[in-house]
């Protein structure tokens, strides 16, 4: 049996809407920690983002069975895998994984979560930023550091005194 891009994708939004059942249902309300009275709710952030997640897997879900249903041809590029067509036409690149790409955008990714608790929220999320524009190809310095710290302030205000959490890690404002 031969899995088409439309089987495998149906399998993977199925999966997804599995997923952020479970979490909504169960690890977001285990695994946060109780409201303090005070400010943003722990809960909040993960419950929009698996939400959010929930939300375009289920309309991605509804898109297929519609455009099933109604018998309604799509194009042989968005139901067939690129090297499965005549003369390989399609975009080549789809399933596939540049690991070097990826390595270049996880590895910053992990290196925040860890220097978060070592040196403290702004310089941590200052670092990651420079690090990743630096990753993206962007090698203007003085362009990459004003972003920096603008997106680490505007960050900053809004989790310490928009939602009223403190932010994670040794502080150096206070």
């Amino acid at each position: 049996m031969q899995v088409t891009r439309i089987k495998r994708d149906s399998i993977a939004y199925l999966l997804i809407v599995g997923f952020c059942i479970l979490m909504l249902a169960w690890a977001i309300p285990i695994y946060t920690p109780a409201y303090p009275g005070y400010g943003a709710s722990a809960a909040l952030v993960p419950i929009v983002a698996v939400s959010v997640m929930l939300f375009m897997a289920c309309l991605s879900l509804m898109f297929i069975g519609v455009s099933s249903y109604l018998k309604k041809p799509m194009p042989v590029e968005e139901r067939e895998f690129p090297e499965d067509l005549e003369g390989g036409g399609g975009f080549t690149q789809v399933g596939r994984i540049n690991l070097p790409h990826l390595a270049r955008i996880m590895i910053p990714c992990v290196l925040l979560v860890v220097a978060i608790e070592y040196i403290g929220y702004v310089l941590a999320s200052f670092a990651f930023l420079m690090i990743l524009q630096y990753a993206i190809g962007s090698r203007k310095w003085l362009q990459s550091i004003v972003v920096s710290i603008i997106l680490t302030a505007v960050l900053y205000i809004v989790m310490r005194y928009g939602f009223g959490v403190p932010v994670p890690g040794p502080q150096i404002f206070e």
